[in-house]
């Protein structure tokens, strides 16, 4: 029989080789690396890409992550974290676990809510910070995030690299982070107005861009897309180089995703909310189903969706069509890991 004391020892030494293994230097990013969409990360960042693969939140296994080709094909588990706001960033993807714990194939894992890096098969998992998140981005080789400060009424920007180091609060007032562009990220103001401001990342210095009061700047194509707060939150488009701004759609909007020269976008009409789609330019504006959804994402040319009340079904669209169906292979490779 093993005395007592060599166990201590040897779990004490996995322990120590673990922390080392965790916390071992990861390749540096490009500076102007970005780890997913504004677009995607205002709606919960349930879908990341890279060149080669998606990665997203199961909702029929309780938003746990899973990866599959760009193709949508080979849908596999790979990580029991309910996981929200996914980056990739080479071989690693960073994410908000929601969940305090989540079963494991090996009995009952503990896992505490917060920002995490693991490897893109969700293995070598570290924790970065335990706090709680509103929203996170990475940006090189920082991960951007909005957390609570004791003694501060609101959730201030912080950073972290991304392998642990060097921890920071950037702000004491409120900062989405989502709309980065290389070392830029914008974002509205929440002081003493809501105009656009960038902030540059490898400063920790703002500035402001634009004197229109908006909600949601997303950067894309040299444009910026908003919300316009002075006119009942209507989706809007202001190019950068020219100032010249055009309204996209002159109704209100909850939420909206953009890329694939596309906007998706949710009325807020209390008769009638639908889902829409519009070109970037304001044209061929048309109905793609009716009803409330939320968490527009776009990936590998589609756009995923959900109802507003209720995480499953998942719905899926190509991108420039309004014909929806089903993420039916998303609940079947659910299905195949919990027989």
């Amino acid at each position: 029989m093993i005395p007592l004391i060599v166990i201590l020892v040897l779990l004490l030494g996995l322990g120590v080789f673990l922390v080392i293994r965790q916390n071992r230097g990861i390749a540096q990013n490009p500076e102007d690396l970005v780890g997913n969409t504004a677009g995607n990360l205002n709606n919960g960042g349930n879908f990341v890409e890279d060149d080669e693969t998606i990665y997203f939140a199961n909702p029929y296994d309780q938003n746990t992550i899973y990866k599959m080709n760009r193709d949508l094909t080979d849908i596999r588990k790979i990580s029991n974290a309910a996981a929200g706001f996914m980056n990739i960033g080479g071989d690693y993807l960073y994410y908000y676990q929601k969940n305090s714990s989540a079963a494991s194939s090996l009995g009952f894992v503990v896992r505490m809510s917060g920002i995490y890096r693991s490897d893109s098969d969700g293995k070598h998992v570290l924790c970065l910070d335990k706090s709680d998140c509103d929203k996170l981005i990475l940006v090189g080789n920082r991960v951007y995030y909005t957390k609570a400060v004791d003694g501060l009424m609101t959730l201030c920007l912080h950073s972290i690299t991304t392998n642990k180091k060097d921890p920071r609060q950037l702000t004491d007032f409120l900062v989405n982070p989502a709309g980065a562009d290389g070392s830029l990220i914008y974002y509205n103001g929440t002081e003493s107005d809501h105009y656009l401001y960038a902030y540059d990342t490898r400063t920790d210095s703002s500035r402001q861009v634009a004197s229109y009061e908006m909600w949601f700047p997303v950067y894309y194509g040299g444009c910026i897309y908003f919300l316009d707060l002075s006119a009942n939150y209507r989706l809007c488009r202001l190019s950068l180089s020219t100032g010249e701004m055009n309204v996209l759609a002159d109704e209100r909007v909850d939420c909206f995703n953009v890329g694939n020269g596309f906007v998706y976008y949710q009325t807020n009409d209390p008769k009638n909310p639908a889902l829409c789609k519009v070109r970037i330019d304001g044209t061929e504006s048309e109905l793609v189903s009716s009803g409330i959804y939320h968490n527009i994402n776009f990936a590998g040319g589609y756009v995923f969706f959900q109802d507003f009340q209720a995480d499953i079904p998942q719905y899926m669209c190509p991108i420039g069509s309004t014909s929806v169906s089903t993420f039916n292979d998303a609940k079947a490779a659910a299905m195949k890991y919990m027989e």
